[in-house]
């Protein structure tokens, strides 16, 4: 049975457990229902209610529930207890007290720099030399600071409507729709991955690249560098294509939403491409194999 990531994004519903399903009522009025055996992961955005018998009915069948700002930040991540897995978690902490640190770090940024060379055709081996030759963390973080806005430059051209006002990253909070649709973008990866990396047994605080700063789950942050080039790209071609457009947002407070219904047709390009992707799943799998031989 192929389990499903569900997102539940209408605002004010109630999710219930009902037998064996996790039901979204709306007023008394049901709006969706879930065999729970189809459930891989919960995703709840801004002003839903859950109750406590479905939280339980869904960790006991192993089934991690994220909660999510209605913009797609996330505030929290309700798990079952740690799997005892630790011993990634101690290679993860060995390599982050040893000089494997930079080389570690180094890792997540040449992931970087080759996606970065395939999207944009430019010939990077410049940086990927420097990235060799560097020998501290501050050189690190400058060739990674480089090739990002290299980066974003390229992508800046790459967007065909001009007028959606994109000029370079920027977050908290984001000043135009491009902006808006990157940071929700990356936030439900991020989500993801910091799940992926608790089940994996990671510690997903202690980074290589990214050092910790509030709540920032630093190592998740290293991981989606190697992921940020195709998610960023994916929503080029959502703007491109006009599937999204000016219309779908809505502004406020100097910033940009999309609107509910917009939302949820985002949800279901993201779930169909990334999230439920076969091979995307792979890549990912395929990636912390990777990352096992370097720690």
């Amino acid at each position: 049975l192929m389990k499903e990531i569900i997102f539940i994004t209408t605002q004010g519903c109630r999710v219930k457990r009902k037998d064996n399903q996790i039901v979204a009522f709306q007023e008394k009025e049901k709006i969706a229902s879930f065999p729970i055996n189809r459930i891989e992961k919960l995703f709840v955005f801004g002003n839903v209610e859950i109750t406590t018998s479905a939280v339980s009915f869904l960790l006991s069948r192993n089934v991690d529930i994220f909660l999510l700002s209605q913009t797609g930040k996330l505030k929290g991540v309700i798990t079952t207890p740690l799997k005892s897995n630790y011993n990634n978690r101690l290679k993860q902490f060995r390599a982050y007290f040893s000089e494997k640190n930079l080389y570690i770090a180094k890792f997540f940024v040449e992931k970087k720099i080759y996606q970065i060379q395939k999207f944009t055709g430019q010939d990077l081996s410049n940086y990927l030399k420097m990235l060799k030759n560097a020998d501290s963390y501050n050189q690190i973080l400058g060739i990674e600071g480089n090739v990002s806005a290299l980066f974003f430059d390229h992508f800046k051209e790459y967007l065909k409507d001009k007028d959606l006002g994109f000029e370079k990253r920027q977050y908290n909070p984001p000043p135009d729709p491009v902006n808006a649709l990157l940071s929700l973008t990356y936030s439900i990866f991020y989500s993801f991955l910091f799940s992926a990396a608790l089940s994996r047994g990671y510690d997903p605080y202690v980074g290589f690249l990214h050092r910790k700063r509030g709540t920032h789950a630093a190592f998740v942050s290293d991981v989606m560098e190697a992921f940020r080039v195709d998610l960023t790209k994916f929503v080029g071609i959502l703007f491109n294509s006009r599937f999204i457009t000016l219309e779908d947002f809505k502004q406020e407070n100097n910033t940009f939403h999309l609107k509910p219904d917009s939302l949820k047709k985002f949800i279901r390009i993201y779930h169909k491409n990334f999230i439920q992707d076969k091979d995307y799943k792979k890549q990912i799998e395929k990636f912390f194999l990777e990352l096992e031989e370097v720690l």
